[in-house]
């Protein structure tokens, strides 16, 4: 509804459905507190308009005032009229000229020596709002002067009560319209949530939260796909992967495997039959391994390490490799060394004669296109046979070295039980590992790593020794992923 005074300088607009009455419930007019301004100023409308409709004297029978009763010009006129009738009916004996308040004979009504009680309980016709249904049902539109003027009267002082109770409600609800008139533009102050998951557990205005929530359910979208990408890559599934006869267990179809989803409906269902899947392959292939391929192979157990000497390289191979074992190529295992820089070299060994040999194997780098001070990677393919079963067995072996500038001196001061060391760091950020193994360099005794990050001074020791044994000792440096081994230093505890 447009207000009234939308278009009034200096007011501030408000609808009267904005406004909501706040006094008390008024049953006889419908009016409930809550309701609207709208609302209330129109049933009290609607009142105003039946009282008026009630007090208009054209809806009543006067014909008994035409002559001998001064006719009514008002309501209150009426009830004038009909008040002092009744008076004078009760107090009148002759009811004639004498009890007439007008100049004019009144005309008899009744007649002649008829008690004047007859005149007061005589039936009049009575106005639709004085109509009322008897216990029988039927509406009663008559009633005896007496009755009808005494609900006239009760029906008048109720709607002037009525009214005052309105008018002070008006008056009230006139000063609460103003007051919100010249109230500011509200505000809207949300709500504030303690998030569990997207947020921090503190409190978070309500929008904060639903911008984050919205952002991370994007990303899980991006990261998972959407649901037709989820789908579409449901229906990769093989359709009749369902009969498919198990890897591991050929009696049963992959449909009997237990928890397999015959009918895959979501991603849930379809990462559940490939993890049963693999787990069939991996029976199957865990059952072709202990079978069919033979075991042998684990007999064999080498390890590459390598330093850098006087321009030379020397590997140190350790660990096991049984006589009933030949090199599968004549000419033994194909070593190749390269540089940081892609330049390369190979020669091949025979892994017998140098494996757990303390000494190891000289590779002079000398008159090759190798950069020595740089860093060298160097690998390795054994190939072996057994010469028994004729078991091939193949196996890869690497390690990486720099310069022996590179490599820091270590300082060892050995006693009875224990093995002093000391170094400094580089500025390098890498990590330093004290390695101790036996006199034969195959079995490692003890391990100490130290990060840093800086040049500082390293000591630490190896404990627990036993006295007069000879020991030999490394240094191994991690940088960036790459390790690199330094030349065993020999030990004797005292």
């Amino acid at each position: 509804m447009k207000p009234l005074n939308i278009d009034k300088t200096g007011c501030t607009n408000v609808s009267s459905n904005c406004v909501t009455w706040q006094g008390p419930d008024i049953p006889c007019i419908n009016l409930c507190k809550g309701d609207s301004v709208t609302d209330v100023v129109y049933k009290l409308a609607t009142e105003l308009c039946t009282l008026i409709d009630t007090f208009d004297l054209a809806n009543y029978d006067l014909q008994c005032f035409s002559t001998g009763v001064c006719q009514p010009q008002t309501f209150k006129d009426f009830i004038n009229i009909l008040i002092n009738k009744v008076c004078l009916i009760q107090t009148c004996s002759g009811c004639g000229d004498t009890c007439n308040p007008c100049p004019t004979p009144p005309v008899t009504m009744m007649s002649a020596g008829a008690p004047s009680a007859m005149m007061a309980n005589s039936y009049v016709s009575v106005a639709r709002d004085f109509q009322y249904t008897n216990p029988a049902g039927d509406t009663v539109t008559t009633m005896t002067v007496t009755d009808y003027a005494s609900a006239i009267g009760n029906k008048v002082s109720s709607t002037i009560n009525t009214l005052s109770v309105l008018q002070k409600s008006i008056s009230d609800q006139s000063s609460r319209l103003a007051t919100l008139e010249n109230m500011g533009t509200p505000t809207v102050e949300l709500p504030t949530i303690i998030p569990t998951g997207v947020l921090p557990t503190l409190p978070h205005s309500m929008d904060v939260v639903l911008a984050a929530t919205e952002k991370q359910l994007t990303d899980l979208k991006n990261a998972v796909g959407t649901n037709v990408d989820i789908h579409t890559n449901i229906q990769k599934q093989s359709a009749n992967i369902n009969d498919a006869k198990s890897l591991a267990n050929t009696g049963v179809t992959m449909s009997g495997l237990n928890g397999w989803s015959s009918t895959v409906k979501n991603q849930a269902d379809a990462i559940g039959n490939l993890f049963l899947m693999v787990n069939d392959m991996r029976t199957a292939m865990q059952n072709i391994m202990t079978n069919y391929i033979p075991n042998d192979c684990d007999a064999i157990k080498l390890e590459l390490n390598a330093v850098y000497r006087n321009e030379s390289i020397i590997l140190y191979v350790t660990g096991t490799l049984p006589g009933t074992f030949a090199n599968n190529i004549s000419t033994g295992t194909l070593f190749t060394i390269k540089d940081s820089f892609g330049a390369s070299m190979s020669v091949s060994i025979n892994l017998f004669n140098i494996v757990n040999k303390t000494d190891g194997f000289s590779i002079s780098l000398n008159n090759t296109r190798l950069v020595a001070n740089s860093t060298l990677t160097i690998t390795a393919e054994p190939n072996f046979v057994n010469k028994t079963t004729g078991s091939m067995c193949k196996s890869f072996l690497q390690t990486v070295i720099a310069t022996a500038a590179t490599c820091p001196t270590v300082g060892y001061t050995p006693a009875a039980d224990k093995i002093d060391f000391t170094f400094s760091s580089t500025s390098t950020s890498q990590i330093y590992t004290l390695e101790l193994f036996n006199a034969a360099g195959t079995s490692l005794i003890s391990s100490i790593s130290y990060p840093s990050t800086m040049v500082q001074s390293i000591t630490g020791s190896f404990t627990g020794l036993t006295t007069k044994t000879l020991y030999k000792a490394r240094v191994k440096m991690l940088v960036n992923g790459t390790e690199t081994s330094c030349e065993y230093t020999s030990i004797t505890t005292l």
